[in-house]
């Protein structure tokens, strides 16, 4: 796990631009990819076979498109689509505001 802190030359700059940004995050894969587009999926810990099946499919499709994805972590739909995304041997990172 990497921490970046508002001064990292990798912390999202698009968070810079917000109120409060946090002042640290912590972030499991490949940091430096945070400025790249990408697109964010989350959802429900709890979810459907279907929504496992369209998160998985969506992040693949992505993945095949050169679009990185990002999630916080979570069980459920963050974990389908940081699957699908891998499968589909793409680019995805998760990125916390507290350490696990």
């Amino acid at each position: 796990m990497k921490i970046l802190e508002k001064d990292n030359k990798y912390y999202p700059k698009s968070l810079l631009r917000i109120p409060e940004p946090p002042k640290r995050l912590y972030v499991l894969g490949d940091y430096k990819i945070l400025n790249d587009f990408a697109i964010a999926i989350i959802g429900t810990r709890n979810c459907t076979k279907y929504g496992e099946e369209i998160a998985k499919s969506l992040s693949y499709n992505l993945a095949k498109y050169n679009i990185n994805v990002v999630s916080g972590l979570a069980r459920g739909i963050d974990t389908f689509a940081h699957k699908g995304t891998i499968i589909g041997k793409g680019k995805t990172i998760a990125v916390l505001r507290r350490r696990i």
